[in-house]
């Protein structure tokens, strides 16, 4: 009886102690019900923000539709584009796995937001991490691409844990939640079904000159090909406004 007491004393100690060198470890000590509470409040910032972005760039006098090419896209096209990372399945470190569950992409005028349902979990402690995660889309046309870049600014985690390591929730939520921080450089990008870089072809044809001086002109098939370059992206209320200019244009064969 007495050795059992004196392994729980020993055992007590070491979690207490633990508390204290993983706190400092993980680099600070963040109140997540405070962090929670937060949320909603930071959201309302980033939509204020982003409005007050939009009302500037509307007062400019510059017409939105001063380029080569400009397209609109909904609400409901960027949540079906979006739904091709549930499931995607990633690493934070070597030590923590995640999995996207879903995301839900809500346009604002001046802020696109997408809210990731995720779940994380820790190897090292055997715990499950349930979490949402608020990012603001950065939208960008690449070799031809388009597509959006998550990057975090809200985290919200819930731990789940049993048996004696649920005495160190507090300290893995502060651990997971400071990993979370450089979560947009591996999370992979929003890919849109557009392909910018374009081409058609030219049929082929023939000319007979019989005015003047006798000739035939004729013309071999060729293909047209240009790119497009990304001059801004608007956000409205459920719609996304892309303008373009042409950018590369040539002659293949």
């Amino acid at each position: 009886m007495t050795r059992v007491l004196v392994f729980y004393v020993l055992l007590a100690g070491f979690i207490f102690q633990g508390c204290f060198i993983l706190r400092p470890f993980a680099g600070a000590n963040i109140d997540i019900e405070q962090l929670q509470k937060a949320r909603e409040a930071k959201v309302m910032e980033i939509r204020l923000e982003g409005a007050q972005r939009l009302t500037q760039r509307l007062a400019n006098g510059d017409s939105i539709s001063n380029a080569d090419l400009s397209f609109y896209f909904s609400e409901a096209l960027l949540n079906k584009a979006s739904s091709q990372l549930d499931s995607t399945t990633g690493w934070l470190d070597s030590l923590t796995s995640y999995s996207i569950k879903s995301i839900r992409v809500k346009l604002y005028n001046g802020s696109a937001i997408a809210t990731i349902s995720m779940a994380a979990y820790s190897h090292q402690y055997d715990v499950d991490v349930n979490l949402l995660m608020d990012c603001i889309l950065l939208f960008k046309v690449d070799s031809g691409k388009f597509y959006a870049k998550l990057e975090p600014f809200n985290v919200v985690p819930n731990v789940k844990a049993s048996g004696m390591i649920a005495s160190l929730e507090g300290i893995i939520q502060d651990i997971v939640t400071m990993k979370l921080s450089t979560l947009s450089d591996n999370l992979p990008p929003i890919q849109f079904p557009v392909d910018f870089n374009n081409q058609f072809p030219v049929q082929g044809n023939s000319v007979q000159v019989r005015t003047g001086v006798n000739m035939n002109i004729t013309t071999p098939p060729q293909v047209l090909k240009y790119s497009l370059a990304l001059k801004e992206v608007l956000i409205f209320k459920e719609k996304l406004f892309l303008a373009l200019n042409v950018k590369k244009v040539g002659v293949g064969k």
